[in-house]
């Protein structure tokens, strides 16, 4: 047999010994589970001068001013009808979206109904080319005048944030599918009052995480806030028969502490972080929003770079079996065990709120997506009801404190072009195909690993430093690791 004959043989049987590893993904029937695709005012639309905007001027962001028209993010808020349009060539069911506070709301006492208008306008464009709303009221961000006054720390916040909430129902309730009250509230209380990693008052205290006795941190008396009105809109909206399901948008990382103190702090991790603010609001949810992006490896009282796993370009360990491992303990914590629910609850049903990479080469994305659908195919062939599956995101778009430098989308972007042009990528078309299909087979999958491997060793931008944590101007290039990240349950 010839040397170039083995070769072949070798290469056929490493493809086959993939496809067995692989089983085919079925999703519901449309009617039963959809996709759809998210994003947030803050990180997406122009003529918006908030507290981002700041902390990017101040020069707190690093790959911002050396982005062409940085300031205009992608221009949702003056030309929605290219990201709509692309949306609806993607096939997806849902548009999640958010409201502006300070738009809406930019000094106390003060309603810019023009501005409420424009996202009846949007929305009502949304649903026009046949896709439903879901729509966020607290996306990672607040106006500059409750930001000064303490933000959620602050115990007037509940009632800064009512007249918003309540001009939003009252005025875009018809156009709104589903509600989602918060997004990732953890995260903004932890990044800004606690790390003082996003914008953030002039003293920002790593011990404000911590309670002691009758004494409460800024991080949780914040979450305390935040659930309040929470309820405060939930019980409003059934109060004036609005029928739209309403739940919050959750970030849970799979935390995991390889030994000793590290898996204490672990599971501090869990309780704190993943399961605090449901906790607080559980009998007013009628869905659980899941945003999931994967492992953080405890090391200390902190996350860190391991070399066990691999990361995107924002420093996110992959790890598609943690978003199977999170839908079971949700589902035993919130359904089963009911621990923190009244005995008359029924079950809260999951929806992936957010689940994406930031990908600059579009290596990974493919494989993702396969991948953490079939940790959610997986789920709900074991009893737990997910009801659908959001993308973060569409567009490459302005990513918080790691500014332009991480992309996420579907799509890239010419910021370049006058019009802004969309560039939509290979992972655009597969999400695509299995948006009309809600399959994936094993086929499929083994290709998709198959050509992610011809990409081992290969440089790859990566968009934080070493510590994981430290955002860079531009990237830097590292290899792309030898590290089976597939789902294996």
């Amino acid at each position: 047999m010839q040397r170039h004959q083995i070769f072949v043989l070798i290469i056929c049987g490493l493809y086959l010994n993939s496809l067995w590893a692989f089983s085919d993904v079925r999703l519901p029937a449309k009617d039963k589970f959809f996709f759809g695709i998210s994003n947030a005012p803050s990180q997406v639309e122009d003529d918006l001068s908030d507290i981002w905007m700041d902390f990017a001027r101040a020069g707190h962001i690093p790959a911002f001013d050396n982005y062409p028209h940085a300031e205009d993010r992608i221009r949702f808020w003056t030309e929605p009808e290219k990201e709509i349009a692309l949306a609806k060539e993607l096939g997806v069911q849902v548009f999640r979206l958010g409201v502006d506070w300070q738009r809406i709301v930019p000094r106390e006492g003060y309603i810019d109904w023009k501005a409420l208008e424009h996202y009846k306008y949007i929305l009502k464009l949304i649903k026009k080319n046949d896709m439903k709303v879901m729509l966020t009221l607290f996306h990672h961000t607040e106006p500059g005048w409750t930001f000064k006054q303490g933000s959620w720390r602050n115990k007037k916040m509940v009632e800064y944030f009512r007249p918003f909430w309540t001009v939003v129902l009252d005025q875009l309730g018809p156009s709104i599918d589903y509600l989602c009250t918060f997004n990732e509230a953890q995260v903004y209380v932890l990044m800004t009052q606690v790390a003082g990693l996003w914008p953030h008052l002039k003293k920002p205290n790593a011990l404000g995480i911590f309670n002691i006795g009758p004494f409460k941190g800024r991080f949780e008396r914040s979450l305390r806030h935040m659930a309040q009105a929470h309820k405060e809109i939930y019980a409003y909206a059934k109060g004036n028969r609005f029928n739209f399901p309403i739940g919050i948008a959750h970030n849970v990382g799979y935390y995991y502490g390889k030994k000793g103190f590290a898996k204490l702090s672990a599971k501090v991790s869990w309780s704190k972080f993943n399961y605090k603010f449901p906790d607080l609001m559980a009998n007013s949810l009628d869905y659980l929003g899941i945003n999931y992006y994967g492992i953080e490896v405890v090391k200390g009282l902190g996350v860190q770079f391991d070399k066990d796993y691999e990361y995107s370009d924002s420093g996110r360990g992959i790890f598609p079996d943690g978003l199977y491992l999170v839908l079971k303990k949700f589902h035993s914590r919130y359904n089963i065990k009911k621990k923190h629910r009244s005995r008359h609850a029924g079950e809260i049903p999951f929806i992936i709120t957010e689940n994406g990479i930031a990908d600059g080469n579009d290596w990974f994305r493919s494989l993702y997506i396969a991948e953490h659908l079939a940790a959610v195919s997986k789920a709900m062939s074991e009893g737990v009801q997910v009801q659908g599956y959001i993308h973060w995101t569409l567009t490459d778009n302005f990513e918080w404190g790691d500014g332009y430098c991480p992309k996420f989308g579907l799509s890239g972007i010419d910021r370049n072009s006058p019009d802004f042009k969309r560039l939509p990528r290979e992972s655009f078309y597969f999400y695509k195909k299995v948006i009309d299909t809600g399959f994936v087979s094993a086929e499929q999958r083994a290709e998709l690993k198959y050509k992610f491997q011809s990409k081992i060793g290969l440089p790859r931008p990566m968009c934080r430093l070493e510590d994981g944590v430290t955002p860079l101007k531009e990237p830097r290039f590292v290899p792309v690791r030898n590290v089976d990240w597939t789902f294996h349950y």
